[in-house]
């Protein structure tokens, strides 16, 4: 799994919807994350990472302990969750999501 560092994630492509194109990999690299990007399958994220409204993750994506997501989030199938994740108004997530002690929820949230 490749490693992207801040550079890398600095040059990835903006789709026509706004969403930047975050391909499969290791981001623990990366703590702050902007609004609306859409990350592949099986990625991995450190631990205290925070990401912006409106991301987008596939399957199997894993996340540290103390990770923040903002508004309109939405998680694939098999996502992880370390302790103490909090979570925004309107996060969406889909079957097999596993959450980790102290996690918390904004109004809105749905499972």
């Amino acid at each position: 799994m490749k490693k992207y560092t801040q550079a890398d994630f600095d040059k990835f492509e903006v789709d026509e919807w706004g969403y930047k194109i975050c391909p499969a990999g290791d981001y623990t690299a990366i703590e702050s994350f902007g609004e609306e990007c859409s990350f592949g399958v099986r990625c991995r994220f450190s631990e205290g990472c925070s990401f912006g409204e409106g991301c987008n993750f596939g399957v199997r994506c894993s996340f540290g302990a103390g990770c923040s997501f903002g508004e309109e989030c939405r998680f694939g199938e098999w996502c992880s969750f370390g302790a103490g994740c909090s979570f925004g108004v309107r996060c969406r997530f889909s079957e097999e999501c596993r959450f980790g002690e102290w996690c918390s929820f904004g109004a809105g949230c749905s499972f």
